[in-house]
């Protein structure tokens, strides 16, 4: 930087504050040229967003209602003239999709040779052979939604990708495709099961048409929350010709697996459990304590609270509190005496 003599002469000091203004000065002016460039871009970006919109609608429109509309010719055309980058492309695949989500039958086979014809379809297989996950995601989001065949092994190669939202995706497809088998994606599943994707699952087959699947199949997979996520479907399409799996779950190794055992048991109110978590309930932590507890209040007996009463200690504050409502719910007139004082409830009553 060339700066006049005179400013050497200036106090060192002197010299470093106003080098350092210049600079951020000239940072100052590059950051707002910066968000100027930007904003003018998004608008740019967004009129054209908006052009393209009314012309997807009014096209579709034409080749879905219009018999004397030239539906080859025009494609073509269109596609020509109108859809020359990605964000068009991406402009394109959007609006299809709105008119796919209120279309049924022959109109949305017709909204499914739009896409070929604008060559989205091939754009899509080339997403999903790239690496950058969210291109990929999208790409099978628009596959099930679109109902689109698209390559097996392509997708099968994401159902253990690293990414959640991309092995979601990969779930999601298989199950909207599916017409039979809408679960056996689980097969190949190597990577636990997170809580948002077991949502997803789940919803995905409250849709789903065919025959309900038989989730024992699955009630012995390598993957802990694969088999917590089946013993919850379990109980949810009441398969109770698999009750005594999950008896035998309840002594399981695994804490989880044991946990989820109680919650789907006393969800389809299993009394021949009873005997089992009582007997086991001096072991278990603390969790397992509580859902017992909850269970006892359930499908249980004040004899059962009497029971696992002495195991309860005064430092387990959540047991304590659970408990104390299973003793307001089995005898009020107790509860009421002592007005919760834990200690004098277990003595009176069950020592």
């Amino acid at each position: 930087m060339n700066l006049p003599a005179y400013i050497f002469e200036l106090p060192t000091i002197l010299e470093i504050n106003l080098v350092m203004t210049l600079i951020f000065f000239t940072l100052a002016l590059l950051l707002i040229s910066l968000i100027l460039y930007l904003r003018v871009h998004k608008n740019i970006q967004n009129r054209r967003k908006e052009k393209l919109d009314i012309l997807l609608i009014d096209f579709i429109n034409n080749y879905l209602f219009n018999e004397d509309f030239n539906k080859s010719t025009e494609i073509e055309v269109f596609k020509t003239k109108h859809l020359k980058t990605p964000l068009d492309n991406q402009i394109a695949t959007h609006q299809i999709l709105v008119f796919a989500e209120n279309l049924k039958g022959e109109s949305s086979a017709v909204i499914k040779e739009i896409f070929h014809g604008f060559g989205l379809y091939q754009i899509l297989i080339s997403d999903l052979k790239k690496k950058a996950w969210y291109k990929q995601a999208k790409a099978l989001y628009v596959s099930y939604q679109l109902d689109l065949e698209i390559p097996i092994p392509l997708v099968d190669s994401l159902i253990n990708a690293k990414n959640n939202d991309l092995r979601q995706q990969a779930f999601l497809y298989f199950l909207h495709r599916s017409t039979d088998k809408p679960l056996e994606f689980l097969d190949k599943v190597k990577t636990p099961l997170t809580l948002w994707q077991q949502i997803h699952i789940e919803n995905g087959l409250k849709s789903f048409e065919g025959e309900t699947p038989d989730f024992s199949r699955w009630l012995y997979h390598e993957i802990t929350t694969v088999v917590m996520f089946c013993m919850k479907m379990v109980a949810e399409y009441n398969q109770y010709q698999h009750i005594p799996i999950l008896l035998q779950f309840l002594n399981h190794e695994n804490h989880e697996i044991r946990q989820q055992a109680i919650i789907s048991l006393r969800k389809m109110e299993v009394p021949k459990m009873m005997s089992i978590l009582i007997e086991n309930f001096p072991e278990e932590s603390i969790q397992i304590k509580q859902e017992i507890l909850i269970t006892i209040g359930e499908i249980g007996t004040e004899e059962h609270l009497k029971s696992v009463a002495p195991f309860i200690q005064q430092e387990e504050s959540i047991l304590k509190v659970e408990y104390l409502k299973m003793v307001r719910y089995f005898n009020p007139n107790t509860f009421k005496k002592h007005k919760g004082d834990f200690e004098n409830i277990i003595h009176d009553k069950y020592v």
